[in-house]
């Protein structure tokens, strides 16, 4: 897992969700995170939980359309966890 800046309050955060192929396959506007570490929380969720999801990054909110191909402010992915959650 990866973070930058973990611990620094930003607002209008979103967890993106992509697949294999790294098209972003599901949002989530984090309105009542207000740093970088709560959001990894609802990002781990996603994680386990959307079917298809192999990264989920926590970023900047952007525009409803945005590809977000900027550097995520943290990110996971299914490498990160254990393979026993998936069982």
């Amino acid at each position: 897992m990866e973070t930058e800046n973990a611990d620094q309050t930003i607002g209008g955060l979103i967890v993106i969700a992509r697949d294999a192929t790294g098209q972003v396959i599901t949002r989530l506007n984090c309105t009542r995170s207000r740093d970088v570490a709560s959001a990894m929380k609802s990002a781990y969720s996603v994680l386990l939980l959307k079917v298809g999801a192999v990264r989920v990054e926590v970023h900047h909110k952007e525009a409803p359309t945005s590809a977000y191909p900027g550097k995520p402010l943290a990110t996971i992915s299914r490498d990160d966890l254990p393979m026993k959650q998936f069982r």
